[in-house]
């Protein structure tokens, strides 16, 4: 007479069994390696930038290159999406970069010790690679057509290095306007190169310390893009 508790007592357990194991394993798939599902950048978007809806996207956006993103500070998770809309970025982000906490702000650009100066450039001086969110070194150069001095050329005078590319604007007259966001310290002697016409930028390549956020190419890049005349 008294069986019949103890079997239903052992199903019972076995049923709890079940459903542990079932709910440990769902953990685990979507746990698994310590990868999460992080917000990452579907266009590129200037420093300064309010970040709106079309800025992001899950990592499972067929469109972007799908990665990996375990181990990385301060990635913020797709249930957090709707905490990012409206701060801005404080610095320039590319297309498949993780958005980070570090990355985002609620105050404006420029912050303190910046500045945002707008630097008109023969085409033949610009990458033709550069967007918003490039990094540039910028250089002191003859003016155009000048044949400059032979020291000078062999040993350009550096005016800026690690300047962040806010803007890129093409004018009417061929030229191009790039607005850049630049420690105050370096920003009013890029301004006067670049009003007197001796000014060039150099695309910087990515840092050691950019690397793990960066970007990754599908397929094997081509030869860097030349970085322009320096008539």
């Amino acid at each position: 007479m008294s069986k019949a508790p103890r079997k239903y007592g052992q199903m019972l357990v076995s049923v709890l069994v079940v459903l542990a194991a079932v709910i440990a394993g769902g953990w685990l798939y979507t746990n698994k390696g310590g990868v999460t599902e992080v917000l990452v950048v579907a266009q590129p978007i200037p420093a300064g930038h309010p970040i709106t809806e079309a800025d992001v996207r899950t990592s499972h956006d067929p469109l972007l290159v799908s990665r990996n993103v375990s181990g990385i500070d301060g990635a913020i998770p797709v249930s957090d999406v709707d905490s990012v809309f409206g701060k801005r970025t404080t610095v320039a982000l590319l297309p498949g970069q993780v958005l980070t906490n570090d990355a985002l702000t609620t105050s404006l650009l420029p912050q303190q010790g910046q500045q945002l100066i707008a630097v008109s450039l023969p085409a033949g001086r610009v990458p033709a690679t550069l967007e918003a969110g490039s990094v540039v070194d910028a250089i002191a150069v003859p003016q155009q057509g000048q044949a400059g001095d032979s020291n000078a050329l062999d040993t350009p005078k550096d005016l800026a290095a690690g300047a962040t590319v806010y803007s890129v604007k093409q004018a009417q007259d061929g030229s191009v306007v790039v607005t850049l966001l630049i420690d105050d310290g370096d920003a009013k002697t890029v301004a006067a190169y670049g009003a007197v016409g001796q000014l060039t930028l150099l695309q910087a390549p990515i840092t050691d310390g950019d690397a793990s956020l960066a970007p990754q190419p599908t397929t094997s890049p081509s030869a860097e893009a030349s970085t322009g005349g320096q008539g």
